[in-house]
């Protein structure tokens, strides 16, 4: 290779080279990198202070980064002598370390390139059944404050898993505590507020509690216990959004929520003409793997229309299955399928049909008529385009009732035979178009 001509191939040939090194770089397990004290002062603030700002008259030959791979280390080298590193080199099996270590370095513009390079390699790849172990993995290795971006990323994804559907060792405590401060209300969420408690490890205390209650004193030991360790989960859980009887009956005994939780959840609930919704969050979205040919879903499951080919009604349900509570589903019928149709089905449904001819599936049409099993029934007003539906559906009492551009209309009686188990649907054709709104839009 001919010198002089390319800065960063000049400056590449002293990575890791013995020859043009006067330091020493001691990695973990003890393995040995070689570096230029002055480049590398000059380029990272944390071996400047070490080097220089911190050393004594005499330099030492050696400096120590015990928690750090030789691997690791040797890409952190490459950039700061020669400015790039080759996205080829950032794997999934080593890019929250090589994070982790950028952040050490203060090296905001390599965290920068690795979150990149990390997004594009999960979008080739398809991470979403991996999304829980490598949330758990991130937050274990990196500050979430610290991060740019790459937890975000993966908080995203795990936002729309339900929780119920995640094995208890694939998303470690310190992964859903992460999951759950960085929730935001226009965001979805796929998990209710009880589903979010009642993941594995709170249902395992119960049954200890069952187990040794006649023995008061362990039990309030090993409550106290528990409760030290899920005290950051429980912070951010909004007890406000639990039916009252689940919390009387099931959360409460186990004595682990701090009384004064359970008491503002009480008043506040006595205080309420109606539930708040139990999601936080956007708690519904399209489900990708339950609609009809020619309809297209957005990225992040929010809006769904028809193309084209789409000629006749074909139908799209939701995400999550409800089989208790109350639940409200808000929609904004963009653009009218002459007619679009919304309301609930059961897992029975037959996606590449309309769902009001089907006996698995009860909806409010914009006609203004409700329709199951191809039996009509009058509900409300005609609506059209920009229309706000509401599915308000309770499943304690078997009951569904809708709300058309703020109007709110009386429940169904005739419809008397709900599933026990409901998801939200929609059935539509072109040129219909529908988005999933946040209860606040």
């Amino acid at each position: 290779m001919v010198r002089g001509n390319s800065l960063t191939n000049d400056l590449g040939l002293l990575v890791n080279n013995p020859q043009y090194s006067d330091l020493e770089i001691k990695c973990k397990n003890g393995d040995i990198l070689y570096g230029n004290r002055a480049i590398l002062a000059a380029r990272s603030g944390i071996f400047n202070r070490t080097l220089y700002v911190r050393a004594s008259e005499t330099p030492e030959k050696q400096v120590s980064y015990p928690k750090i791979d030789a691997s690791h280390m040797k890409i952190i080298l490459e950039y700061l002598y020669t400015g790039i590193v080759h996205e080829k080199v950032i794997t999934a099996d080593n890019a929250f370390e090589v994070l982790h270590a950028a952040d050490f370095f203060q090296l905001e513009k390599l965290q920068n390139l690795i979150s990149e390079y990390y997004k594009k390699m999960c979008m080739k790849e398809g991470i979403e059944n991996k999304a829980p172990e490598l949330l758990s993995k991130a937050v274990q290795l990196m500050s979430p404050k610290a991060d740019n971006g790459t937890i975000d990323y993966l908080i995203d994804i795990v936002a729309k898993i339900p929780l119920d559907f995640i094995e208890f060792d694939r998303l470690s405590l310190q992964g859903l505590q992460c999951l759950l401060s960085k929730r935001d209300e226009r965001n979805v969420f796929a998990s209710s507020e009880y589903s979010v408690f009642r993941l594995p490890p709170w249902m395992k205390v119960k049954e200890v509690f069952q187990t040794i209650k006649s023995n008061s004193s362990i039990n309030k030991e090993i409550s106290k216990s528990i409760a030290d360790i899920i005290k950051p989960v429980v912070e951010h859980i909004d007890f406000k959004r639990i039916n009252p009887k689940i919390i009387k009956k099931i959360i409460e005994p186990l004595d682990i929520v701090p009384s004064n939780k359970i008491l503002d959840s009480y008043r506040f609930l006595a205080c309420m003409a109606t539930p708040l919704s139990p999601f936080y969050g956007i708690g519904f979205f399209w489900d990708q793997n339950g609609f009809g040919a020619g309809l297209e879903i957005s990225k992040d499951r929010r809006n769904v229309l028809a193309s084209k080919t789409v000629t006749s009604h074909v139908s799209i349900r939701t995400n999550y299955p409800m089989s208790s509570g109350v639940h409200e589903f808000h929609v904004l019928n963009e653009k009218d399928g002459k007619f679009s149709w919304i309301g609930v089905c059961d897992e029975g449904i037959d996606v590449s049909k309309h769902a009001i001819l089907q006996p698995y599936g009860w909806a409010l049409g914009s006609s203004g008529y409700g329709i199951h099993n191809n039996k009509h029934v009058e509900i409300a007003q005609k609506f059209g385009d920009n229309a706000k539906i509401i599915v308000h559906l309770d499943m304690d009492n078997k009951k569904i009732a809708f709300s058309v551009n703020g109007t709110r209309y009386p429940p169904v009686t005739s419809w008397e035979n709900l599933s026990s188990s409901l998801y939200f649907v929609a059935s539509f054709k072109f040129p219909g178009r529908l988005r999933i709104l946040h209860p606040d839009e």
